[in-house]
């Protein structure tokens, strides 16, 4: 048996998965694919994606388990012992086949599961679209910390506010005097290499990456990923990985995409003033996101200058640059170099360059299958 994650719906999670898959993006303490495959311990994992990501082609021949990058799922799966569709809820979220035909694709996949008449409950939920990562974020840091079975460095300078058992600090993560860290509402995680520099307070529940540096800031409730700089006030929000909000500015109830950089004073809106239910957008599309407290939505390389404000709701693409303060459009396509009166098209080759130097400041060199992934991003910037 073998276990195949896929993408699905990925439409709804622009502009985050312009440059990754969606199995790859993360909730909680861990990506999509890593929750999955938690419960897999032992089996060999492929991946089906779009034709863009370029994975190995598949040739299955033994009996596989698929399962859907909008899936996550929170207990361990009993396998049915006949060919069963999986439901969470009412949606199929993924199959178990025993006999061939064993789909290669994404368009076999979706012709399969049309076939599949028995079903088969998995304890979990779907990701519908790029607000249900802010919805659920909060439950899943605090179920993944139950995962946790290593032991945490005793790190006895810090303020701890409730029980210490909640707070897990890797052995090689340096936290310095004036740091507080409370877990009376839930768990706080630090990975290895993470660094907590003085007067950060972190609320939980909250993860922090390995190799991200806090500075100086008020984290609550928040995913940080790997190598990030923070600074400031973040709430509820998840940080892909490898971006920067170094300075003062509030980041709230968001996702930022990876390789970021929030100027100074950068701050969004995460609460109308009607108190209303947010609706996000995708050029003239609407999402009713059913939820009250919802930020912005930010895609990877994109960069805001001082002073700048996002409204609630938003939607930013990659590879936009935004300078002069003020505030944003609500939903900004990709490529666009702009101010809060006009804006232009931002030149794929400088766009590259920009990219080019801001890995290498991270000691990563872009390869050349991630520069293609730019070249068709920027070819599909008008069709957002």
């Amino acid at each position: 048996m073998k276990v195949i994650i896929y993408e699905k719906n990925t439409e709804f999670f622009y502009p985050l998965t312009n440059l990754f898959p969606q199995f790859n993006l993360r909730i909680g303490m861990k990506s999509i694919a890593e929750n999955i495959k938690y419960y897999f311990a032992g089996l060999k994992v492929d991946y089906i994606g779009r034709d863009i990501f370029k994975f190995k082609k598949l040739n299955t021949k033994k009996p596989s388990l698929y399962l859907s990058g909008q899936c996550i799922i929170t207990k361990k799966i009993d396998f049915p012992k006949e060919e069963a569709k999986f439901l969470i809820g009412s949606k199929p979220v993924g199959f178990i086949k025993y006999k061939p035909p064993f789909p290669n694709s994404l368009k076999e996949i979706d012709k399969i599961l049309k076939t599949i008449k028995r079903t088969h409950k998995l304890s979990g939920f779907i990701l519908n679209n790029i607000c249900d990562l802010i919805k659920y974020n909060e439950p899943m840091m605090i179920h993944h910390f139950k995962m946790n079975t290593m032991k945490s460095k005793v790190i006895k300078e810090i303020s701890i506010i409730g029980n210490r058992k909640n707070v897990y600090v890797a052995k090689d993560a340096i936290i310095y005097n004036l740091v507080c860290i409370d877990v009376s509402e839930g768990p706080v995680y630090i990975d290895k290499g993470a660094v907590i520099r003085p007067f950060t307070t972190i609320i939980g529940p909250s993860y922090i990456g390995p190799g991200t540096i806090v500075d100086r800031a008020k984290i609550i409730k928040s995913s940080i990923g790997p190598v990030c700089r923070i600074g400031g006030e973040v709430e509820a929000s998840i940080f892909q990985g490898y971006s920067n909000k170094c300075h003062e500015g509030f980041m709230g109830h968001s996702f930022i995409g990876e390789w970021v950089n929030l100027g100074a004073l950068t701050t969004n809106s995460d609460l109308k003033n009607n108190y209303g239910i947010v609706r996000v957008s995708y050029g003239k599309k609407r999402i009713d996101s059913g939820m009250i407290k919802l930020g912005c939505f930010i895609g990877d390389h994109t960069k805001t200058g001082i002073g700048t404000l996002i409204p609630t709701g938003a939607v930013i693409g990659s590879f936009v640059n935004f300078f002069g303060g003020g505030m944003m459009p609500g939903f900004v396509p990709c490529f666009k170099w702009l101010t809060a009166e006009k804006q232009e098209d931002y030149k794929i080759e400088k766009a590259i360059a920009a990219a080019k130097t801001v890995m290498e400041r991270r000691n990563m060199k872009m390869s050349k299958q991630y520069e293609d992934l730019i070249r068709i991003s920027y070819k599909w910037r008008n069709l957002s």
